[in-house]
């Protein structure tokens, strides 16, 4: 548990950073990478309390907008689908997840845009499609370099952070953390019978002893690494 709130704290932490540290360049950001890495790599509650966390901190900061609903509705949405995407369909094709980040970040210039429209609809009585579509054209430039910045970040980063973060996680746990206790046991039976058939010294072999010792090591701490 404590190492659950460690994680999700730090997770939190390196959104909000992430987003300041682009803030001057205009619809850049590195927050859909990072969600879609915490949704594919870490506990689904890591992930969405994390996107949580950094949504009140926006809120201190900038304070309170239409902008807020449209954060709500779409980080959490990119957490979850995400999190369908990595766990429960184990999909492993890079060119999914870059099809999928494509679709969502224009997805949210549409959100954005739909709900100010609503807005300036309630205020002027203007008609919702017309509203709509000058606020759309008004900032389609940002719409569309918040696109492409976003699809090169997925393409160039996504598939070696997020084994690069898998592999972190299993060495902070000590154990997979999707896996149940069953499963786990079966996955280290698997490995010790793999590490008898490989050569001694050899680099498989000890990424095999490696992992072993990680799982063994956390099984008389299982009580605390589930909630």
């Amino acid at each position: 548990m404590t190492k659950d709130i460690v994680l999700t704290a730090l997770a939190a932490a390196l959104l909000s950073a992430g987003k300041q540290a682009l803030a001057a360049i205009p619809n850049i950001e590195v927050v859909t990478l990072l969600i879609m890495l915490y949704a594919a790599c870490f506990k689904p509650q890591i992930a969405f309390v994390a996107t949580g966390v950094f949504i009140v901190i926006e809120c201190f900061i900038w304070g309170i907008q239409t902008w807020v609903i449209a954060y709500f509705i779409h980080w959490n949405f990119v957490a979850f689908a995400t999190f369908l995407l990595a766990r429960i369909f184990k999909v492993k094709n890079r060119f999914i997840y870059l099809a999928f980040t494509i679709l969502v970040t224009a997805a949210f210039g549409v959100l954005t845009t739909a709900i100010d429209a609503l807005f300036a609809v309630g205020n002027s009585g203007l008609k919702f499609g017309y509203a709509f579509s000058i606020i759309y054209m008004r900032g389609i430039y940002f719409y569309i370099a918040h696109v492409v910045g976003n699809a090169a970040f997925n393409i160039t980063l996504f598939a070696p952070m997020r084994d690069i973060l898998n592999k972190l996680t299993f060495k902070y746990y000590g154990r997979d953390v999707f896996l149940k206790e069953g499963e786990e046991r079966a996955v280290i039976r698997s490995l010790e019978a793999e590490r008898q058939d490989v050569p001694d010294g050899s680099l498989t072999k000890a990424c095999a002893r490696d992992t072993i010792f990680l799982s063994e090591e956390d099984s008389h701490e299982s009580a605390d690494s589930h909630e």
